[in-house]
């Protein structure tokens, strides 16, 4: 049986323009660095493109996690040798809602997997039945989950958890989506930090937010 043609998406294959191709591996240009990598950006060899987002591939491929990363479905391998899963903390294409309550807030995440590197996420602010601050958009995974799971604390139960941790960086702001599960229980904490100061969410002031 011949070998499955890699299919192509329009996302990587504007990040693959910039790259200096070698055989089925791509050496990914270094237009925003990670400042704490050092050495040449790694070579990635992707399966399928479509499963995952040219925001992780391009922040992969700058963070020192190795020379040689191998993506093969929900796998990634470091050198041939380490191989590590990639979350799966929620089903692909379904929509799940996390809520919680504090000072008088209704903090809402409605939240559902686009692949296995990214999030689509809508998450609303709510005083009473009016809804005061609203972020729309995808996160990332970050590649630092081969290291080590975040520790999240639930100030209601005073358990602490492991949390995978998605990212959304833009101009005007710093959000983060940090899932994880308490002995079966899912549970999510945000971040929020962006420049007009409104509503912003400091981690340890942010609720659990609980499966609804």
């Amino acid at each position: 049986m011949g070998k499955k043609p890699q299919t192509s998406s329009p996302a990587l294959d504007s990040l693959l323009a910039d790259t200096a191709l070698m055989g089925n591996e791509a050496v990914v240009s270094d237009e925003n660095p990670d400042p704490s990598a050092s050495g040449p950006p790694a070579k990635i060899s992707v399966k399928n493109d479509l499963d995952y987002s040219k925001e992780f591939l391009q922040r992969l491929t700058t963070c020192g996690l190795a020379r040689n990363i191998e993506l093969a479905d929900s796998l990634l391998i470091l050198e041939k040798t380490d191989t590590f899963a990639f979350p799966m903390d929620l089903p692909t294409g379904k929509w799940t809602n996390f809520v919680a309550m504090k000072g008088g807030y209704l903090y809402s995440l409605d939240v559902a997997r686009v692949n296995y590197s990214t999030l689509e996420f809508n998450f609303e602010l709510r005083k009473g039945k009016e809804t005061v601050d609203q972020l729309v958009g995808k996160a990332d995974l970050h590649p630092g989950f081969v290291l080590a799971s975040e520790i999240d604390e639930d100030e209601e139960t005073g358990t602490s958890y492991p949390a995978s941790e998605y990212l959304l960086d833009s101009e005007n702001c710093h959000f983060s989506i940090r899932l994880g599960d308490d002995e079966g229980v899912r549970k999510v904490k945000i971040i929020k930090q962006c420049k007009s100061g409104k509503f912003n969410i400091a981690l340890e002031d942010c609720p659990a937010l609980l499966e609804k």
